[in-house]
C-alpha cells in the first residue's frame, strides 16, 4: 500500500520534502496562506512586486552549491549585484553616515520573483510524473491532531472539515506551532526545542519612476539600540528579472523592535516606521503610489537549536524547520533533505 503523508506548510522545507517523497508516496501539502513559498514570498501590486520576506540567499555547502548550479543554468536563479551601503545612525532621527558595504560572497535571488522557487517545487506535485496523485492545498489551516486509528491520523481544518486520513504527519511550522499541532502525543524526550522566534515588520513602497540613487540596498546600524527601528532597506526593483521602470522598496524593521511592538495597532506601527524612513533617507512613504505593511510573527530564530529533525517511527510524526538550525534558506533545504532521507528509510 502506498504510504499517505501529510505535510504541514508549503514553504521551502515542506515543498522540498514533498518532492523528495512524492515518487514513493501519496503526498498532500497543506498551507494556511493563499500561496506557496512561506517566507520566500512575493507581494504583487502591479506594476510593483515586493519580496517582502526573505531577501536573498548565499551558499556555504557543496550540496547546496550543486543544487544552485542547476537553478542558475535553468535561469531560475541569478546573482544580485550592485552597490550596498551601511547607514550608520548615531542618534534617533539624525542624518546617517553612508559607508560602502561590500558583499564578501555572492548573493542570489530567484527570478523573476522570490516565490519562483516555491512555484517550481509545487508545480510537479500534481503532475503526471508520479504514479500516485499528490496535491498542494492552499488556504487550509490544519487543526491540532486528535484522532488516530487503524486508518491512520485523521486530519481536520480549523472549521472541523475532514482533510483525510494519513499514515504520517510532518510539520514544517515553527516549533511552537508544531508543538500545538502535535499536542500531547510526543514524549517528554521528544519535546521540541523551545526556540524563540522574533517577528519583523515589512514596509512596501512603490513609486512610478526608476530608482535614482547609487545603492541597491542598505543595512541600518545604530550606535544606540534606540537609534532606529529600521534594519534593512532594499530596492527590490534592482534585482534581476524585476521591473526597473518603477521603484519597489522593501523596508524591514529590526527584529527586537518588532518583537516589542508585535501586538501594537498596525497603523501606529506603520506611521512610526515611515517617520524613521523619512528621517534616514528623505523618502516620504506617504507620497508613494503604493504603500502597505506586513507583519511577520515568526521571522527569525533568536538562537538556533542545532537540533536534528524530529522523527517518531512509532507515532509516525516528524518535523523540521528553522528550529533545527537557523533561518537561512540553505539550512531549511539541507534539513528538509535530511528528514526526507530518514522518512524514506522509516517508510521502507
Amino acid at each position: 500500500m502506498t504510504p499517505r503523508i501529510a505535510i504541514i506548510g508549503a514553504g521551502l522545507s515542506g515543498l522540498t520534502l514533498a518532492n523528495e517523497l512524492a515518487p514513493d508516496a501519496q503526498v498532500s501539502v497543506f498551507e494556511k496562506s493563499r500561496g506557496v513559498s512561506g517566507r520566500m514570498a512575493t507581494r504583487y501590486a502591479d506594476p510593483y512586486a515586493f519580496d517582502h520576506g526573505t531577501q536573498f540567499f548565499t551558499v556555504r555547502t557543496p550540496e547546496f552549491r550543486a543544487h544552485l548550479e542547476t537553478l542558475l543554468a535553468q535561469g531560475h536563479v541569478a546573482e544580485w549585484k550592485g552597490n550596498v551601503v551601511t547607514m550608520r545612525v548615531a542618534e534617533p532621527r539624525t542624518t546617517p553616515v553612508l559607508e560602502d558595504r561590500p558583499w564578501l560572497a555572492p548573493h542570489y535571488v530567484p527570478v523573476p520573483n522570490m516565490n519562483q522557487l516555491g512555484k517550481l517545487l509545487a508545480k510537479p506535485l500534481s503532475g503526471p510524473d508520479h504514479a500516485v496523485q499528490n496535491q498542494v492545498v492552499l488556504n487550509t489551516e490544519v487543526a491540532p491532531l486528535a484522532i488516530r486509528d487503524s486508518l491512520g491520523w485523521h486530519l481536520f481544518d480549523k472549521e472541523c472539515r475532514a482533510l483525510g486520513a494519513f499514515d504520517w504527519v510532518v510539520s514544517t511550522a515553527p516549533s511552537t506551532q508544531t508543538a500545538r499541532l502535535f499536542g500531547g502525543y510526543l514524549s517528554p524526550a521528544e519535546d521540541l526545542p523551545a526556540v524563540r522566534m522574533l517577528g519583523c515588520f515589512t514596509l512596501m513602497l512603490g513609486f512610478n519612476k526608476p530608482w535614482d540613487r547609487p545603492w541597491i540596498a542598505a543595512k541600518v546600524r545604530g550606535d544606540a539600540s534606540d537609534a532606529s527601528p529600521l534594519e534593512w532597506i532594499a530596492v527590490n526593483s534592482s534585482k534581476p528579472g524585476r521591473n526597473a521602470k518603477v521603484t519597489s522598496l522593501v523596508i524591514h524593521s529590526r527584529n527586537d523592535w518588532a518583537q516589542a511592538h508585535i501586538e501594537d495597532e498596525p497603523l501606529g506601527t506603520q506611521k512610526a516606521l515611515l517617520g524613521h524612513l523619512s528621517a534616514l533617507t528623505g523618502i516620504d512613504g506617504l507620497k508613494a503610489n503604493y504603500l502597505a505593511m506586513h507583519r511577520w510573527r515568526y521571522a527569525l530564530v533568536a538562537e538556533p537549536a542545532a537540533h536534528p529533525p524530529l522523527l517518531d517511527s512509532d507515532l509516525q510524526l516528524a518535523s523540521t524547520g528553522d528550529w533545527c538550525a537557523a533561518s537561512r534558506v540553505e539550512d531549511a533545504w539541507l534539513n528538509a533533505k535530511k528528514l526526507a532521507e530518514s522518512l524514506a528509510q522509516a517508510i521502507r
